[in-house]
């Protein structure tokens, strides 16, 4: 139960990365987009890695 509800909340935050993101590039600020890209890109991975228990 517990897995699961870090693989909701880290999925939840790719989300926000990823919305965060989309502003920055549009007003030209690549570093911040870039980082909420690494961001949401590293929240893919635990939401991975809490459901499935492995990364590979």
């Amino acid at each position: 139960m517990q897995r699961s509800i870090f693989g909701v909340f880290t999925a939840f935050l790719c989300a926000i990365c990823i919305l965060c993101a989309i502003p920055a590039f549009r007003k030209n600020r690549y570093g911040l987009g870039i980082f909420f890209l690494l961001n949401a890109f590293t929240n893919i991975v635990n939401t991975i890695h809490a459901f499935y228990g492995t990364l590979f």
